[in-house]
C-alpha cells in the first residue's frame, strides 16, 4: 500500500458512514409509511413497507454503522500519527486538512493562502515524505 492509498482509506470511510447514515434516515421515513400485518390480507395496489422489515433494516444499518466508525476512529488515529512524524508543519497541515478533516483542495488553499496550484506540488511533495505507514 503507498502513502496515497494510506491515507484515502479515512475518507474512503469517512463516505461510507455517511452513506449507511443516509440510508439509516430514508429508512426511518419509511417507517412512517409502514403497514402492520396482522394477517394474510392481499397486499394493496400502493407501495407497502412491513413495520418489521424496515426495522430490521434499521438495526443492521446501526450495527453496520457502529462498526464502520470504530475502523473510521482507528483508520483517522493511524493517519494522524504517520502525519505527524513528518517534521515539516506545511505538509502536516495539508494531509491533516485533506485526510483528517476531509476538506476540498479550494478550502485548503484558501486557508493555507496558497494557489491551488502550489497546494497540488505541495501535495506531492508531502506525499513522499510520508513514511510511516502500515
Amino acid at each position: 500500500m503507498n502513502a496515497k492509498e494510506f491515507l484515502s482509506r479515512g475518507i474512503n470511510l469517512e463516505r461510507h458512514v455517511r452513506n449507511l447514515t443516509n440510508e439509516i434516515e430514508h429508512y426511518r421515513s419509511l417507517v412512517n409509511n409502514c403497514s402492520v400485518t396482522y394477517s394474510d390480507m392481499p397486499k394493496s395496489t400502493t407501495e407497502n413497507y412491513k413495520l418489521e422489515d424496515c426495522t430490521q433494516k434499521i438495526i443492521d444499518l446501526q450495527k453496520e454503522l457502529s462498526d464502520a466508525m470504530a475502523d473510521l476512529v482507528d483508520v483517522k488515529c493511524a493517519i494522524t500519527r504517520a502525519i505527524h512524524k513528518i517534521g515539516n508543519y506545511d505538509y502536516e497541515d495539508l494531509l491533516v486538512k485533506r485526510y483528517v478533516f476531509c476538506e476540498t483542495w479550494e478550502k485548503i488553499a484558501e486557508d493555507m493562502n496558497y494557489e491551488l496550484r502550489y497546494i497540488h506540488k505541495l501535495h506531492g511533495k508531502a506525499l513522499r515524505e510520508l513514511k510511516f505507514f502500515p
